[in-house]
């Protein structure tokens, strides 16, 4: 595996923000929209290398949110900067809506080679633009119109991603009622789990159960309804993984009623669970598979939709995408970053990862009650803290404490969400990851204390 360069971290020369970055963040939220800038972080950024962010006033920075996941293998590698420059030396821009470019087959079939039972391939600019399309896809391919989402999943901010979106009732403000044909289900996690243990001769999953024994009986007929779009581990809402028993129901229910199955990969594709796909770890063959985010490697905007012939390939009507979707080099890219993959052992690493994650991050739980929940997958980890083990109330104050301890001693999570989620490098050394996740434990019991 090819060491990842960058300055050595953490490295703080002043507390964040520093005076340059005060300085920009308060010129930034004065021209942006308010949503947006109030949402930055607390420094300005400099440079990224590798693993870590350099802001403008010097500190050096751990970077365990890798832009929302989508840097899987460090920043700004040449290995995959250079394909994506010579395409667009080669084309600049082309709508490849329009006019195909000689690698877009190669990608499609590379695309497609890794999830059996895929026969085809749309072109998206990103992992939103992806679901609209999956959502498009399985409503024109049943001709009916009700999808099945689940509280906790983030698929996106537009209108119809939004709404198929449960992650907080904030990203779907305004929209819920503009974009109709959506219902939800808890998502299907042990830790806030409304249900039962599975009932005596049902599914064998009480989530499954109850869309079979309750949402189809009482709010939705089955015949209305297209599919279940659904996260295989919910990334962004706190590293949610279902129970094994979960994907077979579900696939039984789906092919019981004639949906389809689509699953948003966006964030738990490219390798981030240890598998180059999480389907591929689950064991379930979907219908729809939705990617983005880190199929580009970091450096160019890029999704895509893998479809079954019947769910992708027996209409041609359904207008999809963008001017932008699948640029020359974004392909090129999207290319580079699947040989990287595989060329650097990078699931090996991950998994490696992983450990080390688990063996700093597990022992938290029994030393602080104000840890719920430590939830660990691949190259995806989440603290869940809580005001009382007992009713298991979020602490949202606690968690902002802790990110901004954190911070302030050279790492950067992403407390954004229902629980503090710590995203690292596919390629981030396990070394590197102890020291940072040991500063977010020294974080925590400061917080804790105080």
């Amino acid at each position: 595996m090819t060491p990842l360069a960058g300055p050595a971290a953490p490295s703080i020369v002043c507390e964040p923000p520093g005076p340059r970055s005060r300085e920009l963040l308060e010129r930034t939220r004065a021209s942006l929209y308010p949503g947006t800038g109030e949402g930055l972080a607390p420094f300005v950024a400099e440079r990224k290398e590798g693993y870590t962010i350099t802001d403008v006033d010097g500190n050096v920075i751990f970077d365990l949110a890798s832009a929302s996941a989508s840097v899987p293998l460090g920043a700004a590698r040449p290995e995959l900067l250079e394909p994506a420059f010579e395409a667009m030396r080669r084309y600049g821009n082309e709508d490849s809506h329009a006019v195909a470019s000689t690698l877009m087959a190669p990608l499609a079939e590379r695309l497609l080679a890794l999830a059996p039972g895929m026969e085809r391939v749309d072109i998206a600019l990103n992992g939103t633009e992806a679901v609209e399309i999956a959502i498009k896809f399985m409503r024109r391919a049943t001709g009916r119109s009700v999808v099945i989402g689940f509280m906790g999943g983030y698929h996106g901010e537009s209108t119809a991603t939004a709404s198929l979106g449960a992650e907080h009732h904030e990203i779907s403000g305004g929209m819920r009622g503009l974009g109709g044909g959506f219902v939800h289900v808890p998502y299907p996690h042990d830790y806030r789990s409304p249900f039962a243990p599975p009932r005596a001769g049902g599914s064998g999953d009480a989530t499954v159960d109850f869309i079979a024994d309750h949402l189809l009986f009482h709010a939705v007929d089955p015949r209305e309804v297209a599919g279940v779009v659904i996260e295989p581990l919910a990334g962004s809402g706190g590293v949610l993984e279902p129970p094994a028993a979960f994907w077979p129901a579900l696939r039984a229910l789906c092919d019981r009623h004639g949906w389809l199955l689509c699953l948003d990969e966006v964030k738990t594709g490219i390798g981030r669970t240890g598998t180059l796909l999480a389907s591929e770890r689950i064991g379930v063959e979907a219908d729809l598979i939705c990617l983005g985010k880190a199929l580009g490697g970091g450096v160019m905007p890029i999704g895509a939709v893998l479809g079954s012939e019947r769910a992708a390939g027996s209409f041609a009507d359904v207008p999809t995408g963008s001017t932008w979707a699948w640029l020359p080099g974004a392909c090129a890219a999207a290319l580079a970053t699947l040989d990287l993959i595989e060329s650097e052992q990078t699931l090996a690493n991950v998994r490696a990862l992983e450990l080390v994650a688990r063996d700093v991050l597990e022992p938290l739980r029994e030393r602080h009650a104000a840890v719920g929940d430590v939830r660990v997958r691949g190259c995806f980890a989440a603290l869940e803290l809580v005001r009382d083990r007992a009713t298991r109330e979020r602490d949202g104050e606690l968690q902002e404490a802790v990110a901004a301890g954190a911070l302030r001693r050279g790492v950067f999570g992403d407390s954004s969400t229902t629980s503090l989620n710590l995203q690292p490098s596919l390629l981030m050394p396990p070394a590197a990851l102890r020291t940072a996740l040991e500063l977010v434990g020294d974080a925590l019991d400061e917080a804790v204390a105080a």
